[in-house]
């Protein structure tokens, strides 16, 4: 008799949807349908602000029963806010202290809204490969008085580490390789998201199985009971994996599913 697996997390870039294509595999649409008839819950855990999967349609109209959004500091299901962790306003202040000394681009990300103070080539770049379109400018001084769940740097990494020596109560996940790392409140992760999200809806860590690529991943595929990396992931990511999929263009998500399916 295999694990019961009640509760499956899924990253969305890279994992449920295609970077090439832009589209969530059709393949991938009838696993979580499979998983659903199989009384199993299905939620998103991702970097992404809500606002991102609702006006980009990210997620092609496919619902879920929670979305552990911005790394695990904002989550929520359907109007109801499960779990929120913003980063201390005083690491807020001195990242616009920066921003007036040495400017570059930066958004910010409260719980209904996002917005970047400048837009530059890097920018333009980074969410032309993303497949998102570049957020609006305002003037970041709302900042000051909104919570801030995450912030997003285009920098390089020798900025990076100017910021890092500054802002010592966050933590830094760098996912674009050269111009883009997510900033996130100190001891803030997917997985302590993941967590809040379990213990309103009632199952352990041991029942859950967690689906990912990305560095941001690997929190939670180390921590569910069973983690899954898949083939596209990095060799950093499949070495914290308990399973390894095929890639994303290879059916891989549609597999990772039917693997936990068998299991149950």
């Amino acid at each position: 008799m295999g694990r019961r697996i009640k509760a499956i997390f899924f990253d969305i870039d890279g994992t449920l949807r295609d970077f090439q294509t832009g589209r969530v595999p059709d393949s991938a649409k009838e696993a979580l349908l499979e998983a659903r008839k199989a009384g199993i819950l299905l939620f998103i855990a991702t970097g992404r602000h809500k606002l991102e999967m609702e006006e980009e349609n990210l997620l092609e109209g496919i619902t879920f029963d929670g979305y552990v959004t911005l790394n695990g500091q904002y989550c929520y299901c359907k109007d109801r806010v499960i779990y929120d962790f913003p980063i201390d306003p005083v690491e807020v202040e001195r990242t616009l202290a920066l921003l007036e000394e040495e400017p570059f681009p930066c958004l910010f990300m409260e719980g209904d809204c996002m917005y970047i103070n400048m837009v530059n080539s890097m920018v333009e770049q980074v969410q032309l490969e993303i497949g998102t379109r570049i957020p609006p400018v305002f003037n970041v001084e709302r900042a000051r008085n909104h919570p801030i769940y995450q912030m997003i740097p285009y920098i390089s990494t020798d900025m990076e580490n100017r910021l890092r020596k500054c802002l010592a109560g966050c933590e830094f996940i760098r996912w674009h390789d050269e111009m883009a790392i997510d900033v996130i409140p100190a001891g803030g992760s997917k997985w302590n998201g993941i967590l809040k999200m379990a213990e309103h809806y009632g199952f352990s860590a041991h029942e859950m199985a967690a689906i990912g690529d990305g560095k941001n991943d690997i929190s939670m595929i180390t921590g569910a009971g069973l983690g899954i990396a898949m083939g596209n992931a990095s060799d950093e990511v499949k070495d914290t994996a308990g399973y390894i999929t095929d890639s994303i263009d290879a059916d891989g998500l549609k597999k990772a599913v039917f693997h936990i399916l068998d299991l149950n």
